[in-house]
């Protein structure tokens, strides 16, 4: 649980729940000149984050998109936002509930709907410990000495630990170090439902779809290794971790030379990186591949645009429009372009 002392000149309030969003802007806007933000989706909160600076963000737990722990993580794992005071908000917050967010690195709590003397206080203050704290030690003590005990080798008794610790709160890293113990044991089948359940709490946990497709590349399923690991790397994409996002996709052109997503993807990576060489290279080796893909093309047409070259932008966005007909966003950017826009 982070606990901050923080100015707070700036808010970003994420909720898909209109009614309850509204709510919450008309209480934040009596305390004071704070600068007040909103949307209506964690995606677009992600995206306004990385182009703005907030000194807080309040977001509802349940969103039918990205949901509102899922962004805290996000944001957890970024080393631009690692202490950002981040309340996450919910109409009921069970003991499992408030042991994850706990563990994501949430520095508050609101009960939904809100009481306005709650919100003033804790974010004139952003230092109010919950009265969950005793809850949230105990989690944090257990998953240490579990740590240890795996760093020790010590797997059957790690592996009652963790067991024990699922029946307190399901927890995404609980798993996956379920998963990893099973895999040390090679009992591998074991170990992917481990993976598989970890995923399934947290569907934006990048390293348990890594461990899962590393481990099907062990047991000789390459078709699901190319899946859970393309999976991985998209993730580490996503979140701008190119190089673990490179390795795993290196790792890829290992399993399966022809993939399309693989090289299509390393070319959006590289692109990414602003190494513009490399991903074009990438994009012909997809081409080559699959010649008749074209989101590929239009990959090609943008990289074309960052390069200061729109007649080869145009002639590849064409090329996509010409295997695709309906191709919109290719459509719109060939009418840019021949408007002089672009």
């Amino acid at each position: 649980m982070k606990i901050n002392s923080h100015k707070t000149d700036s808010i970003l309030i994420v909720d898909d729940d209109i009614e309850q969003l509204n709510q919450l802007v008309n209480i934040v806007k009596f305390l004071g000149r704070i600068s007040i933000h909103k949307v209506s989706s964690a995606n677009d909160a992600w995206s306004l984050i990385k182009i703005k600076d907030f000194d807080c963000v309040i977001a509802s737990w349940e969103m039918s998109d990205m949901n509102g722990l899922a962004l805290l993580r996000v944001l957890r794992n970024d080393d631009n936002y690692f202490d950002l005071p981040f309340f996450l908000s919910d109409s009921s917050f069970t003991r499992v509930k408030v042991i994850q967010a706990g563990q994501a690195g949430v520095t508050g709590l609101f009960v939904k709907p809100y009481n306005s003397n709650n919100v003033k206080q804790k974010i004139e203050v952003l230092s109010d410990p919950l009265n969950v704290d005793k809850d949230l030690e105990e989690s944090k003590r257990m998953l240490s000495s579990g740590m240890k005990l795996i760093k020790n080798k010590q797997f059957d008794k790690a592996l009652d630990l963790f067991k024990k610790m699922t029946e307190q709160g399901e927890s995404a890293e609980y798993y996956y170090n379920i998963g990893y113990i099973k895999t040390a044991q090679k009992k591998y089948s074991e170990a992917i439902s481990a993976f598989k359940k970890a995923t399934q709490i947290d569907r934006l946990y990048a390293k348990a779809f890594k461990a899962m497709g590393q481990l099907f590349k062990k047991m000789g399923k390459a078709k699901d290794a190319e899946k859970y690991l393309q999976k991985a790397a998209d993730l580490y994409m996503t979140e701008d971790k190119v190089n673990e996002a490179e390795s795993i996709l290196e790792e890829l052109t290992e399993i399966n030379p022809n993939t399309l997503n693989v090289y299509n993807s390393l070319g959006v990576l590289y692109r990414k990186k602003g190494d513009l060489e490399k991903a074009l290279k990438n994009y012909q080796k997809a081409i080559k591949i699959h010649p008749n893909e074209p989101n590929i093309y239009y990959n090609i047409g943008r990289l074309y645009l960052d390069l200061k070259n729109p007649d080869a932008a145009k002639e590849s966005f064409s090329k996509a429009l010409e295997i695709n007909p309906d191709f919109k966003e290719a459509k719109e950017v060939i009418q840019a372009i021949t408007l002089g826009v672009i």
